[in-house]
């Protein structure tokens, strides 16, 4: 028989949520902020240039990130043919976003290692560790959630820019079928697990670049 701890999960969600936000609002200003700088209007008139997550929330995302403590945000909008090089600029504006996510989560890990603890009670000490876990978590989550080449994800304009021109109906299929392929990666446990295992790998990769 299966048991639910409902006091854990209440507690796993206080933590995750907040740092989801803060996630995706630094992962979703970053891409605005990137399209911005190489010349696109797009993200500020959709009211993107923000760090207010409000402007970010997808909410079938954040329901998978309180069931599967993995979700995603609203993507933000932009026209790759305001820039001066469309496909350069395209991949740098979609790579922005877990680039963001990256950097947050090593500034965490570095918070982690060099924040003085020892001089907080116990208990301040232990929340703001736990905080700062779940901080660290969420951006390499949402990072390499984002890298996956699947739209409309940001892994998915490398395949856009180089085969949207040769292969058309490739590109339509994906588009055509990514929520479903995303349920398929998500809902089946062998796909769910490298995915976790490929969150695992960059977790350890980033907490070994702190010195």
């Amino acid at each position: 028989m299966i048991s639910f701890d409902f006091t854990s999960w209440l507690a796993s969600i206080a933590l995750m949520l907040p740092a989801f936000l803060v996630a995706l609002s630094f992962h979703e200003f970053f891409h605005a902020l990137a399209a911005t700088a190489l010349g696109d209007p797009t993200p500020r008139q959709h009211g993107r240039l923000t760090l207010n997550p409000l402007a970010h929330v997808d909410f079938l995302g954040l329901f998978f990130l309180l069931l599967f403590k993995i979700g995603w945000a609203k993507p933000v909008p932009f026209d790759h043919r305001n820039f001066k090089y469309p496909r350069l600029g395209a991949v740098i504006t979609a790579f922005a976003g877990p680039f963001a996510n990256f950097l947050m989560a090593l500034f965490v890990f570095y918070l982690l290692k060099y924040l003085p603890f020892h001089l907080m009670s116990k208990a301040v000490a232990l929340s703001f560790i736990q905080i700062f876990h779940a901080i660290a978590y969420v951006n390499i989550m949402l990072g390499v959630f984002n890298i996956l080449p699947i739209p409309p994800l940001d892994g998915s304009h490398i395949i856009i820019a180089f085969m949207a021109d040769k292969y058309p109906n490739v590109v339509d299929w994906l588009y055509k079928y990514s929520l479903f392929i995303l349920l398929f990666l998500f809902l089946l446990p062998a796909t769910r697990n490298i995915f976790v295992a490929l969150i695992a790998f960059a977790h350890h990769f980033l907490k070994m670049l702190v010195v």
